[in-house]
């Protein structure tokens, strides 16, 4: 055989097996539907609503063999409204994620944005991912467990898998020249997983939370200006915090068909400060509790109900949802979300508590219902 093409042969042979090392994959969510709300702001409301069930979303999974069971990894991850085809995320081109990193058997070390281990923790162990979407989130999903808010600057360590257990920890640089402690923000969690049984718990402690967390343009300072980002009158008037912190547990239990949950989750904000656009002083703690169960009643079908409460200082959030699911396929499926929410007390900023279910605006009474019909298609 001619010698020059037996060096294409190999060298042909080597190129294809680099690349076989090394792999890019494109995946994401296209989630859109219908939402009646019987009060906003006063009246009745007919919306489309994009990520009803889970966000809409595409991005890049990116992986490459180093060898001796070591790999790099990277993801980008966009957000974004599928109505008006903007992005999420205060418009960041890859708002949700997006990271670099090495993995292997030691576990894996993350850099950049990504979420934060109450959402990587006990998101997967919430009604609002099985079936309720935001529509069963945590009021105002003040606990952060729905994933409004994923960290910037981050080193992040998860453990490998042992007998079930796996750990991790999490430190953000809070950037400020002079002040290593401003707009940090750190956190661990851990996780038991095993048949029937999956346990959860997680913890993230948020330095200026106004900045780090809701994206304002300007922390708070006493009696001063401040633009505040958070329009959720649950919480809205302790968005002046020097710092807040967040902790929960969870835990699922599969018996047959049917799936046995439920979170608790502590937030409490510290030291807020009264400035021009709010009243609030002092100190707030936030306990959120949530029962579910969900049933497969075939491959195709599957339901679910679910309790949320939350108290706050001086008021109460009670919450039922309830969803069902048709799967078309392993990608595709309808989804059908009902919703109620009831407040009592007096909310954050001072003024009687108004119902205000997640990612819609406040009613105008302590009641709000929400009807939400939509499709998810996943790629």
């Amino acid at each position: 055989m001619n010698m020059k093409l037996v060096i294409l042969m190999v060298l042909s042979g080597l190129a294809d097996a680099a690349y076989a090392q090394s792999s890019v994959t494109l995946y994401g969510v296209a989630d859109d539907g219908i939402t009646y709300t019987n009060n906003q702001g006063g009246h009745a409301a007919y919306q489309t609503f994009s990520g009803g069930l889970g966000g809409s979303k595409f991005g890049f999974l990116g992986k490459e063999d180093l060898g001796g069971g070591t790999s790099a990894i990277f993801q980008l991850e966009s957000g974004y409204d599928l109505n008006s085809g903007k992005l999420g995320y205060n418009q960041r081109l890859f708002g949700r994620q997006s990271y670099v990193g090495l993995s292997g058997n030691y576990g894996s070390v993350r850099l950049g944005r990504q979420y934060d281990f109450m959402v990587t923790n006990l998101q997967p162990l919430s009604s609002a991912q099985f079936f309720g979407g935001s529509l069963s989130a945590h009021a105002g999903d003040v606990d952060g467990i729905w994933g409004t808010y994923p960290v910037s600057n981050t080193v992040k360590y998860v453990s490998p898998t042992v007998g079930g257990f796996s750990a991790g920890a999490l430190y953000s640089f809070g950037g400020v020249p002079g002040s290593v402690s401003t707009s940090q923000q750190y956190g661990f969690g851990a996780a038991y997983a095993n048949w029937p049984l999956h346990l959860a718990a997680a913890f993230l402690q948020v330095n200026n939370p106004a900045v780090a967390r809701f994206d304002a343009a300007a922390g708070a300072t006493a009696g001063g200006v401040f633009t505040n980002p958070v329009a959720n009158p649950i919480y809205s008037g302790y968005a002046t915090a020097h710092s807040m912190r967040t902790a929960g547990v969870g835990a699922n239990y599969v018996l047959g068909n049917t799936t046995l949950g439920a979170t608790y989750t502590n937030t409490r904000f510290n030291d807020a400060v009264a400035t021009s656009s709010t009243r609030f002083r002092g100190s707030a703690a936030l306990d959120s509790y949530e029962a579910f169960a969900a049933y497969r009643f075939t491959p195709a079908i599957m339901a679910g109900l679910t309790y949320d409460y939350t108290s706050t200082p001086q008021a109460h959030y009670n919450q039922v949802a309830a969803g069902s699911q048709y799967f078309f396929s392993k990608r595709t499926c309808t989804y059908l979300i009902v919703a109620w929410q009831r407040a009592s007390g007096i909310d954050s900023t001072g003024h009687a508590a108004v119902a205000d279910l997640t990612y819609l605006s406040p009613s105008s009474t302590p009641n709000q219902v929400a009807v939400r019909m939509g499709i998810r298609h996943s790629f």
